[in-house]
């Protein structure tokens, strides 16, 4: 072998060597985070309604506990209990702590972060460090972010920006990373660890002090309600409101098709196209309306996703990053949001083997509502060409209630094992005119529309709520 082939040779086998190296951290830090969400025992619901026989009867308590549906001061005090070092990033305050073994040593004010409402909104979430680079160029805006810290996906927290010609990026809103000063991003970068938990927290995970929806205690539900569980819940306050078998896992088919969507928006920038493959499309439920061979955006792909459930739309968005890692990517959001029951085995929804509990698509619904809200607006069918050409505006919408006014989100999903689920979120006014969203899901339903009409009416009758503030 002369120089050239044994340079090629060591640039392959130092290539080689990086990659199992980012694997095995990888791989090291799926385990770490699985076995800190399970160590958090994060409360999620009060049970407030027990199932009593015979079996479609509930019997609703009164003085309903407000439980948070993902208690960061728990997650936060554990870190502080196990004298972990951390980082706290409270979008609200618009401060960044650093924690040393479990104690605050300084604070950093936050310079921006992604604009509430719009597509490059900063996530919250319990995350960790994956990487720092001292000056990482960023693809899509453009710019060098000094002192990057990759938290999740495409966010980071990182200096101000700057373009190549050494101009700073104007003072604005963010693309979605936390930014600071640069000589405080050094300080952060310095403090900083891989693997390092990161806590990122705003108004939205701080559920609202508002009065119970208290419905008297004898009141007793007898309805001829199919689903196996079955859950009414105030998103708001965490309040549940009725409750049948909400922690039980069931196969939740197409419902899983929300945590690709959440993925995809953090993790893709929803103007890039991908080709459509017949392998995507090989699944013979719902691969319409995409075209073999054509080129479709992420956002685009968002459309029929939702509309009309296309399994091949799932499938096309996963494979901008890879089916596999995907797939890892949304078990390590439902860790982050604190989904302790819900596994995801593929980007669809297809395999029986992607399990959740009503309680899990509850917190799921909170945090595209606070989050994610376009989502929720897709689903129903309103129409945006923010990015993308707009082709699949017009599709048929297969979504239960949709054209009602006080729907603000909708999903349904079927196999044969799973049989009928439906998640929806309402919007409600309590007696003192305060907005509520309201949580009415079902799973393993017979009759999915049949059962939540007939939640939605139980929850109507109780006087507790109204459609209207006035």
């Amino acid at each position: 072998m002369d120089k050239k082939d044994w340079f090629l040779l060591g640039v392959f086998v130092f290539v080689f060597l990086v990659f199992l190296v980012a694997f095995f951290y990888l791989w090291q830090d799926k385990n770490k985070l699985e076995s800190e969400i399970a160590d958090l025992k994060i409360p999620i619901f009060k049970k407030v309604i027990q199932v009593i026989e015979p079996k479609n009867s509930f019997l609703v308590a009164e003085n309903i506990e407000n439980i948070n549906l993902l208690n960061f001061d728990v997650v936060k005090n554990n870190l502080i209990a196990n004298r972990e070092s951390f980082i706290e990033a409270n979008l609200e305050k618009m401060v960044l702590t650093l924690y040393a073994s479990g104690t605050p040593v300084k604070t950093f004010p936050i310079l921006a972060k992604g604009r509430k409402g719009s597509w490059w909104e900063t996530p919250t979430g319990y995350y960790s460090i994956l990487g720092k680079s001292l000056n990482l160029f960023s693809s899509i805006g453009k710019v060098w972010m000094p002192y990057s810290m990759q938290f999740y996906g495409n966010f980071f927290i990182h200096g101000w920006p700057y373009y190549s010609d050494g101009t700073l990026v104007p003072k604005s809103d963010s693309g979605g990373c936390i930014r600071l000063s640069t000589e405080d991003a050094r300080q952060v970068f310095q403090f900083a660890q891989n693997k390092m938990p990161v806590l990122v927290l705003d108004h939205n995970t701080q559920l609202k002090n508002l009065e119970p929806l208290t419905i008297g205690e004898n009141s007793v539900l007898n309805i001829d309600l199919s689903a196996e569980s079955a859950l009414i819940a105030d998103l708001d306050t965490g309040e549940v409101i009725l409750d049948k078998n909400s922690d039980t896992q069931y196969p939740i088919a197409s419902l899983t098709k929300l945590m690709t969507a959440v993925v995809a928006s953090e993790l893709i920038y929803l103007d890039k196209t991908i080709q459509i493959t017949a392998a995507m499309l090989s699944n013979d439920v719902q691969p319409y309306p995409l075209k073999v061979g054509k080129y479709y955006s992420a956002f685009d792909l968002l459309y029929p996703l939702f509309l009309e459930s296309s399994n091949g739309s799932a499938k096309a968005l996963a494979s901008f990053l890879g089916e596999k890692f995907f797939v890892f990517q949304m078990n390590k959001k439902a860790q982050s949001l604190g989904m302790q029951n819900t596994i995801f085995t593929d980007s669809s929804g297809v395999s029986d083997e992607n399990v959740s509990t009503l309680e899990d698509v509850a917190k799921l619904f909170k945090y595209i509502l606070d989050k994610r809200r376009f989502i929720f607006d897709i689903t129903i069918g309103n129409k945006s060409t923010i990015f993308g050409k707009g082709e699949f505006l017009n599709i048929e919408n297969f979504n239960e209630f949709v054209g009602n006014k006080d729907l603000i989100g909708v999903k349904n999903g079927q196999s044969n094992q799973a049989l009928q689920s439906l998640g929806t979120v309402w919007r409600f006014f309590d007696n003192q005119g305060n907005e509520r969203h309201i949580f009415i899901g079902v799973l393993k339903s017979e009759n999915r529309k049949k059962d939540v009409e007939l939640l939605l009416n139980w929850i109507k009758e109780q006087k507790i709520l109204k459609e209207e503030n006035n």
